[in-house]
């Protein structure tokens, strides 16, 4: 791990494997970011440009603001990496607690391919092609078609990933924001989802059902298809325990420890590795065969569908199986394996 504390704000960013190789991640702003979490994420990363094989590494900054300050502490933070951003060995995008605009110095300087900053309708491309990755992984792994979904984080990947799933023949019987957990046995119709979320953010849940339902109550849903990412960890052993689901599809950076992920598949749970279905926005900022919407998603459903199905075929859990894999390739290149895998604490 390389950690760089800069000078002009309180913030730092953690690169996974060294200060020389080409560093990708995100940057969270909060009160207190814990460098702690951003090695995880940083992480997680690496084996997901280790899986699609490229050979970078994985990066996470966190910036350390209160909200009022937070516009002023961004700039300065943008302003002192523009230079490594430049020079294409750091790319950055924003996550929790950090607007595209706030730093939209750093996303003008970024060499990675403009593709990533169009838009599919009011989304982001990397907003779309994140949800069509996670859900290539879902239907490889089984069919979508009258299936069951829950889907936990309901925010605009969500919805993404909602239209979608329901394409595909399935219906979503539970949702869950910060805000609570809304569910219903028949399923609710996607445009009111949409809808809801367009209007009420978190708080759509409270316009979705009479009954007030914690958010973590999502983890049990009567479902076939949990999709969870909310935060890193989400799905604990204990909450693991509660879960039906036959299949748990990350939409985020590792939203299962160790031990959740150990229960849910004693329970004969497919945990699918967050580092493969959580890939489909790399795409966006590296077209493999082109940068219109139909060249960028046909890349990433073969590309992820084709990953799963290998790491499912083999003898071994999928997340173990897509660890020996992103390991091989890291191998290839690093006389020596980061130590630990990409889970949760």
């Amino acid at each position: 791990m390389a950690l760089l504390k800069l000078q002009n704000c309180d913030a730092f960013v953690v690169r996974d494997l060294d200060t020389e190789t080409p560093a990708i991640g995100i940057v969270r702003s909060a009160k207190k970011i814990l460098q702690g979490g951003a090695k995880d994420l940083a992480r997680s990363q690496t084996y997901q440009c280790a899986a699609l094989g490229m050979r970078m590494q994985g990066a996470s900054a966190g910036v350390n603001a209160l909200p009022e300050d937070r516009d002023q502490a961004l700039a300065a933070f943008s302003d002192e990496l523009t230079e490594a951003v430049s020079a294409g060995s750091l790319m950055i995008d924003a996550a929790k607690g950090v607007s595209t605009e706030s730093i939209a110095a750093l996303s003008s300087a970024d060499a990675r391919n403009a593709a990533r900053l169009t838009h599919v309708g009011k989304r982001s491309m990397s907003t779309h092609l994140a949800a069509r990755g996670a859900v290539s992984c879902a239907a490889t792994a089984r069919s979508l078609d009258g299936a069951a979904i829950a889907i936990e984080n309901f925010d605009d990947t969500g919805a993404a990933i909602a239209e979608m799933v329901t394409e595909a023949g399935a219906r979503i019987v539970a949702v869950s924001t910060s805000a609570g957990a809304a569910m219903s046995s028949d399923g609710f119709s996607v445009d009111m989802l949409v809808s809801a979320l367009a209007n009420n953010g978190p708080a759509m849940v409270g316009s979705l059902s009479d009954e007030e339902i914690p958010f973590w109550k999502i983890l049990g849903a009567d479902c076939d298809v949990l999709f969870a990412g909310s935060k890193m960890g989400v799905v604990d052993h204990k909450g693991a325990e509660n879960v039906k689901a036959s299949l748990l599809v990350p939409t985020g950076p590792i939203p299962y420890t160790t031990k959740g992920a150990l229960v849910l598949e004693r329970q004969d749970t497919t945990v699918l590795p967050d580092f493969v279905t959580t890939a489909g926005n790399i795409f966006a900022g590296f077209p493999p065969n082109g940068e219109d919407q139909a060249s960028l998603e046909a890349a990433v459903t073969a590309q992820l569908s084709a990953l799963t199905d290998t790491i499912l075929g083999k003898k071994d859990i999928a997340i173990l199986e897509a660890c020996y894999q992103a390991e091989t390739f890291l191998g290839t290149w690093r006389e020596e394996l980061p130590f630990g895998r990409p889970f949760a604490a």
